[in-house]
């Protein structure tokens, strides 16, 4: 895997250097905006008191055992806290306090229980059933006293709340029992005076006997129908009892009533007496099942706001902002041009450097240049030719050509592993337009085939097509595009040596250079509308794979990646991403917006490596022979020594 060089702590120093009144100022203004809002704020001071609510554990739970002990729940603990906060608490508290009056307004004691409201706040303890009521107040005395006059009153209102309702549940039970009372005397009177006539109850016994079968009845109801014997059987028995009771003297059939009401209101009589006994017990037991856990102290220190922590905040976010900004600007900086600092920058290695090759001389390019020698990162005018500089016999033009040897041999290590590369689509891009990468794609392609290689160019920038013009090609019709259109087949769209020859190069140029034959070529093609659809398309696969099969190398001419959505199509069918940069020229941040967009298709990793473009003295380049730097980290010492010092 490529290795990743960070900047060390030299690089760190520099742009600290470089950059320091931005850090001064930077952090001057944080820290010094941080520190007079802090002694602009009004202190605050926080004061607590913690409340335990205890489970219901009372006496009559002990003489009665059937009853449960109540324990808080979170619900009932939510009850409590609106229970403090409610109006009812605050006001009686701010009475006592004194800060309320019978003679204040109804407003005015509204605006006192909404400050003291504002000021309080409650909240569940993670330790089990227990409260914290705490105070924010500009004073600290104030907010130890009200937290604890809130906590006495609360603790005084939920007693006198709980034994109110069981005096409530006293006084009904006592007044039910007196009716009740009444009422079975008066039938006790009656059952006597029947008794006295004579009345021996028969009627009791056929009522009985009466609604035993009727029980009996509804139970098989439940199993058979109505037509059922054994219903049917129950029916004829109820009927007999009925008319036999219709036969007997009205008393007795009075009687049979009256002893059967006399013996619920007997029952009824014995419950209440005993519930009487319980909630006398209970009123008589001041219910207070909430315990002060710890009273509020008045604060020495305020709570708001924390200078210290502050201050500590203000330090580090000063340092912070100030390098960050120093960074920023450093990254803003677009005189990026030297080897290390691209391949620091978007941790890629450079696999070439081109130098600037023209026929102008260096003093002919205009006082642009020299500006731009002052002032770095201004953008660079300079243009390199798009021909082919393989025919020229110059001797700079030669050096420009041995660039692209180098080149060539970092791509074999690269992707043939030492070897030679085999069956390989490469494709060339670059961040923005007029970066130099078709002329790249065809030199490069020149430089393969004359190492042996059977190369393919395939230029797939159909907005902005070149190849054709580099290589003296009349039209770019008959191209890439038609072949996806299916207007032609993948073997007619190729230009070999021979259309060459039919273009703007001359003969002369063309018959001594054997090499050529392993040179083809596919222009972009005619224009199409739905370029994003044909390059999304199954037939671009089919493509790409049929020319990968009979080919070394195959070298894509892509779009610009941040410029188009072609390239990110593109992506995903190679196997292998140059990005081509414009030293002195190109945004760094395009640079690494363009590694990511590459990645975020491909992966991390995704790109292979950068070509540095365009490289000339007044950009910064120390020498072109860089390349004793090495690329990977898992290679041996025995790898290394055998690819020696003129490449990767």
């Amino acid at each position: 895997m490529p290795q990743i060089y960070e900047l060390n702590l030299r690089d760190y120093w520099n742009i600290a250097i470089r950059r320091k009144w931005i850090i001064v100022g930077s952090f001057s203004l944080v820290f010094f905006s941080i520190f007079i809002y802090t002694n602009l704020q009004k202190p605050l001071y926080k004061a607590s008191v913690i409340l335990r609510i205890e489970p219901t554990l009372l006496p009559s739970t002990i003489v009665f055992p059937s009853r449960n002990v109540v324990f808080p729940t979170g619900q009932k603990l939510d009850s409590y806290e609106k229970q403090i906060t409610g109006r009812t608490v605050l006001e009686k508290t701010a009475r006592e306090l004194g800060w309320i009056t019978d003679n204040m307004s109804l407003g005015k004691q509204n605006e006192v229980i909404t400050d003291i409201r504002e000021e309080l706040n409650v909240n569940k303890l993670d330790r089990g059933s227990m409260l914290r009521l705490t105070v924010v107040s500009g004073n600290p005395n104030r907010a130890a006293i009200l937290a604890n006059k809130v906590a006495t009153v609360f603790k005084k209102l939920n007693v006198e709340e709980k034994n109110q309702l069981a005096h409530n549940v006293r006084v009904f039970i006592e007044n039910t029992l007196k009716e009740v009372e009444v009422k079975l005397k008066e039938q006790e009177k009656r059952s006597r005076a029947l008794t006295t006539r004579g009345v021996v109850g028969s009627g009791k016994s056929v009522i009985d006997q009466i609604h035993k079968l009727e029980r009996d009845r509804m139970g098989l109801l439940k199993k058979f129908t109505k037509l059922h014997p054994d219903v049917m059987k129950l029916d004829y028995e109820i009927n007999e009892l009925k008319d036999e009771l219709k036969k007997l003297p009205k008393e007795e059939f009075e009687y049979g009533i009256l002893q059967r009401d006399i013996h619920t209101n007997e029952s009824l009589y014995s419950t209440l007496k005993q519930k009487l006994y319980e909630a006398r017990i209970r009123e008589a037991e001041k219910i207070d099942n909430v315990l002060l856990i710890s009273p509020a102290i008045a604060p020495r220190w305020p709570y708001y706001p924390k200078k210290g922590k502050n201050y500590s905040v203000a330090l580090a976010l000063g340092l912070v902002i100030g390098t960050s900004m120093a960074l920023i600007i450093e990254h803003l900086d677009t005189s990026i041009g030297r080897v290390d600092d691209v391949e620091s920058f978007i941790k890629a290695a450079v696999l070439g450097v081109i130098p600037y090759c023209s026929d102008k001389p260096v003093s002919s390019r205009g006082a642009e240049e020299k500006w731009m020698r002052i002032f770095r990162g201004k953008k660079s005018t300079i243009k390199q030719e798009s021909r082919l500089f393989i025919f020229d016999k110059k001797k700079y033009q030669a050096l420009f050509m041995e660039a692209f040897r180098i080149l060539s041999v970092n791509l074999q290590v690269v992707f043939g592993k030492s070897e030679k590369i085999k069956n390989k689509v490469l494709m060339i891009t670059s961040c923005n337009p007029e970066e130099g990468k078709s002329m790249i794609v065809s030199h490069l392609g020149i430089v393969l085939s004359q190492l042996g290689y059977r190369v393919l160019i395939i230029d797939t920038d159909t907005r902005r097509a070149s190849i054709h013009k580099i290589f003296g090609l009349q039209k770019k019709e008959h191209g890439f595009t038609d072949i996806l259109m299916g207007r032609i087949t993948p073997d007619a769209a190729v230009r070999t040596a021979t259309d060459l020859m039919l273009g703007a190069l001359s003969v002369d140029k063309i018959v001594d250079k054997p090499w050529l034959d392993s040179l083809n070529i596919i222009t972009s093609g005619s224009v199409a509308s739905n370029v994003i659809t044909l390059f999304n398309s199954d037939k671009m696969a089919e493509t790409l794979n049929y020319f990968k099969s009979r080919y070394d190398v195959v070298l894509v001419d892509s779009s610009p990646i941040l410029a188009v959505s072609e390239p990110s199509v593109l992506l995903p069918r190679t196997d292998g991403v140059l990005l081509v940069y414009r030293a002195g020229s190109t945004s760094r941040l395009a640079l690494r917006r363009a590694k990511t967009q590459i990645e975020s298709v491909k992966g991390r990793g995704g790109l292979s490596g950068v070509i540095l473009n365009n490289v000339t003295p007044e950009i910064g380049l120390d020498t072109y022979y860089y390349y004793s730097r090495k690329y990977y980290t898992n290679e041996d010492e025995s790898s290394k020594k055998e690819r020696g010092n003129g490449y990767v």
